[in-house]
């Protein structure tokens, strides 16, 4: 997958110095590339064989387990002839119309956020978690309603987005929770308790709500069922140093801060939060998935504050180290595509 890797942020490149020089459909032309890259992938991604089990057997176990829609989808799509590829190719238009969406009305810097979008490796974790990432996706592409006070109309992207991961109704109110103005001394101590004692507090917080699950254990993982990068806890020091780095830029220039990038830099926190609170619990710990990647809007925020020269410095800085963790964990995973939808 590394060829893949390179192709798509070279292609991200590409299109970013066409748009500086004016060529028509750059946009358009990436957009397509970057949904047929994920979209006809074959055999490609954790999820995979367990949902094209539930896409060719309707009847088997883990159909029953997914959200009704899903399986509505699945049957119209099953009922005009259309095979499983065809289902892999709409989830991942969906998902990247999206955070396409998104990103087009949220960030200062398009090319940069898409480009993070990548590097940051929410683009090829979207072939892992499908219906989730349709949920994540789903919000993003909303979230700017959000930021301009809109709550009634992003209730609506809340209840839609529900509707293909229930999971979304467990962070809904931490969501709506990021429009208060936390001091920045408050986020810097939660997330340092987080980061020295998340797996007490999540011990003790299984102890309170499941005890079950401490007596047999079963929520535990092992740290070496993590990837790479993960496992040695390098990737988890690396999130932390972009993000206290961003909260001492804000400190330093709140009087110059735009009006969204508090509410953005809530929603960063509270995900890696979550991550260090559920790190050894991968089910929970999925759900810092629908805050962190506002980080990608995030970071094109910070840039004004640097001087011209600078910012390259350290946008190269930020994204060799995203960079060097993505290739960590996809170089070695196999990529194959297939283009038969019926």
């Amino acid at each position: 997958m590394l060829i893949v890797i390179i192709v798509t942020l070279c292609c991200v490149i590409l299109a970013w110095c066409g748009k500086k020089n004016n060529v028509p459909y750059t946009g358009l032309l990436l957009s397509l590339l970057l949904v047929c890259i994920m979209g006809l992938r074959y055999d490609v991604g954790i999820d995979y064989p367990t949902y094209k089990d539930i896409y060719d057997d309707p009847y088997s176990v883990d159909a029953l387990f997914i959200e009704p829609i899903w399986n509505i989808i699945i049957g119209l799509m099953r009922s005009i002839g259309l095979q499983s590829r065809a289902f892999f190719f709409l989830i991942s238009l969906v998902t990247f119309i999206g955070f396409y969406k998104g990103i087009k009305a949220m960030s200062p810097h398009f090319y940069l956020s898409l480009l993070l979008l990548l590097l940051c490796g929410f683009y090829f974790e979207s072939a892992n978690l499908l219906r989730q990432y349709v949920a994540i996706s789903l919000l993003f592409a909303g979230f700017h309603n959000f930021l301009c006070g809109k709550i009634w109309k992003f209730l609506v992207w809340i209840a839609v987005a529900a509707f293909f991961h229930t999971s979304v109704l467990f962070v809904a109110p931490l969501i709506l929770l990021s429009r208060l103005r936390f001091p920045v001394f408050w986020l810097f101590a939660a997330l340092v308790i987080s980061y020295l004692f998340g797996d007490w507090i999540l011990n003790t917080a299984i102890e309170l709500v499941m005890p079950s699950l401490k007596a047999i254990g079963s929520y535990q993982y092992e740290i070496d069922d993590f990837e790479s990068g993960a496992n040695s806890g390098l990737l988890k020091i690396f999130y932390h140093l972009v993000v206290c780095s961003v909260m001492m830029l804000y400190m330093k220039y709140k009087r110059a801060v735009p009006y969204p990038f508090y509410i953005l830099l809530n929603m960063v926190v509270i995900g890696l939060i979550i991550y260090n609170v559920c790190y050894l619990f991968m089910p929970a710990r999925r759900l810092y998935l629908y805050f962190f990647p506002y980080i990608i809007i995030l970071i094109p925020y910070c840039l004004p504050w640097f001087k011209y020269g600078s910012r390259f410095i350290v946008t190269g800085i930020v994204c060799s180290g995203f960079l060097l963790f993505l290739i960590k964990l996809y170089a070695d995973v196999a990529y194959h595509f297939d283009i038969q939808f019926f």
